[in-house]
């Protein structure tokens, strides 16, 4: 619809331009104006502000010019529009018929599961990187926010229509913090009864150890060489075996989260690789600097950094150029995006940088964004990480209290785990993703748990509301079959939000944040809320039952596709 208006206004506007003296010399080719949806339903239910542009360059008043072009449009019968509105300061604000959006809803409900699909990608092939964790490490909250806004980023560009899309996870399989585990689990003799919470206490225990214990710190360097060079040893089956319980425990926390990886590159493959070009590209990039290898950010507004240490080990700068010389390598792709923490913001300039001096279709490829960090409220963790709340932990926190509000719900005891289990995972996104790109959050626990207002569990409950209203409408052998009659009463504002979807979506990629869908579908339930409690839907005698009982339909297929695209589980009744 958008675009058969813009093109009726490029009409308009070559009618008004023959007839105004000052448009003789107008460029028509230079005019860019914009049509949008209206943030007020109340004033149509879309807008231009062509008036606006075209007001200066013709010399006039832009109210006066949106008047005289409405004033045009009055003459012409454009399908779909009802009305056509001037309004201060020089907006031109567009009503759709009802017939419009009874058409629409039609072809939600056709559309299905693809609803919301755009081909704003299409040819497009990517490469995501989200969820890159420490092993030997357990999965903290800051994966837990990488992974929620990684996972929704990937589903978004799906529904996008991109041709392929890779996803890809970046393990680190080698470091000291690994040197300091394997050395806590032989110091406590814990290499026959190894387990992830093991493999926790161990971290945090040869952390505080090295860091105290000098004698600790000798014995630690030593098996960091150890593992770096893989010589076989004691040190080397420990690490081997926790390796093993690492990625195993990964792929079990991101499918619980909803995440499966196309592929894993390990740090170590990358090291190699990118220490390897470091030296080659010495001293044109590169330069050599007291024993290690540096490069001179500070030449272009940056800062000078290692590459390449005294001991020959490469940092995690040199591994990163490593894995794009990997993914170069292994893929064919127009765009890769890597998801970090804000704090990573200055490393990865420097990454970009240098690859661009490397090779600069590296950079020109290579997009770094970030996620801000999740500070909790009302609740209390005690991690075996020090200060660092593991994401398991606090799931099972969440999930202990939705138990607690459900347990005198008549559901049976696997519904009541099933229930609890998504509606846990569900308040955790839904508080991680409805916050714009890069901000951080707060995780509040009472808020955030409760079944009404901007929260994961009220946008569920209101999907679960839709599957209510329709099997009930089964139940009561309620006919609603064959073509929907333009409606008689007025068109609800659900009705109409309901056609926002993609522009939700599109906002979304466009930015980078899931937020834009999360906050739509929040807006979208409230509004369905009012509806349904101005609304008798399953009243038959309504001559307007028909297209009731058709948007709720269709308010099923947006929420669950919505709820989808965040990574959140729906369910049937809660």
């Amino acid at each position: 619809m958008k675009e058969i208006i813009k093109n009726e206004i490029k009409e308009v506007i070559k009618e008004f331009i023959s007839q105004n003296e000052n448009g003789q010399d107008f460029n028509f080719e230079e005019l860019n104006f914009e049509i949008n949806f209206s943030k007020d339903e109340k004033f149509g239910e879309l807008s231009s502000n062509v008036a606006m542009i075209l007001a200066g360059k013709l010399k006039m008043n832009p109210f006066e010019l949106a008047k005289q072009i409405t004033e045009l449009f009055g003459n012409r019968n454009i399908e779909n529009i009802e009305k056509v509105e001037a309004v201060a300061p020089g907006y031109i604000n567009f009503y759709l018929a009802k017939k419009y959006f009874n058409e629409k809803i039609g072809d939600i409900i056709k559309l299905d599961k693809k609803w919301g699909e755009t081909n704003d990608l299409n040819g497009k092939k990517y490469i995501f990187e989200h969820s890159s964790p420490n092993l030997f490490k357990p999965f903290h909250v800051g994966h837990l926010v990488n992974n929620s806004i990684g996972e929704s980023l990937v589903r978004i560009i799906k529904k996008s229509g991109v041709e392929s899309l890779t996803t890809l996870s970046f393990p680190s399989n080698i470091s000291p913090g690994i040197a300091k585990t394997v050395w806590a689990i032989k110091e406590k003799k814990w290499e026959n009864e190894m387990n992830i919470k093991k493999i926790g206490e161990a971290y945090a225990f040869g952390s505080k150890e090295y860091k105290e214990n000098e004698k600790a710190k000798e014995e630690i360097n030593i098996i960091n060489k150890v593992l770096y060079l893989k010589e076989e040893s004691v040190e080397l089956e420990i690490y081997k075996k926790g390796q093993q319980l690492s990625l195993d425990y990964f792929k079990e926390i991101t499918e619980r989260l909803g995440s499966k990886f196309d592929d894993l590159i390990f740090e170590s493959e990358s090291e190699e690789v990118g220490k390897e070009i470091v030296k080659e590209n010495i001293p044109n990039i590169f330069r050599e600097s007291e024993g290690a290898i540096i490069f001179p950010g500070s030449e272009h507004g940056l800062f000078d950094n290692v590459f390449i240490n005294s001991q020959g080990f490469g940092t995690y700068l040199t591994k990163d150029i490593g894995l794009l010389k990997i993914k170069f390598d292994k893929f064919s792709f127009d765009k890769s995006i890597t998801i970090t923490d804000v704090e990573q913001k200055e490393h990865f300039k420097l990454v970009k940088k240098a690859a661009e001096f490397i090779n600069k279709e590296w950079s020109n490829k290579s997009e770094y964004i970030q996620h801000g960090r999740l500070n909790l409220l009302g609740i209390k963790i005690s991690s075996r990480l020090g200060n660092v709340p593991l994401a398991q932990d606090l799931i099972e926190s969440v999930k202990n209290i939705i138990l607690e509000k459900i347990k005198e719900q008549d559901f049976s005891s696997d519904e009541k785990e099933e229930i609890a289990e998504k509606v846990a995972v569900g308040a955790l996104k839904y508080s991680i993703l409805k916050c714009g790109a890069g901000r951080n959050i707060v995780f509040d626990l009472e808020k955030a748990t409760a079944f009404e207002g901007d929260t994961g569990p009220y946008l569920q409950y209101a999907l679960v509301r839709t599957n209510s209203i329709l099997n009930n409408a089964k139940d009561l052998k309620i006919e609603n079959e064959g073509e929907l009659g333009v409606r008689k009463g007025e068109v609800p504002n659900v009705e109409k939000m309901i056609l926002k979807f993609p522009v939700a979506i599109g906002n979304s990629l466009r930015d980078n944040s899931p937020h834009h869908v999360a906050n739509y579908l929040y807006n979208l339930a409230s509004e369905f809320s009012s509806f349904y409690a101005q609304t008798k839907v399953l009243d038959t005698a309504n001559p307007d039952f028909k297209n009731n009982l058709a948007l709720v339909k269709a308010l099923q297929i947006t929420l669950r596709n919505g709820l989808e695209l965040l990574g959140m589980e729906t369910l049937e009744r809660m």
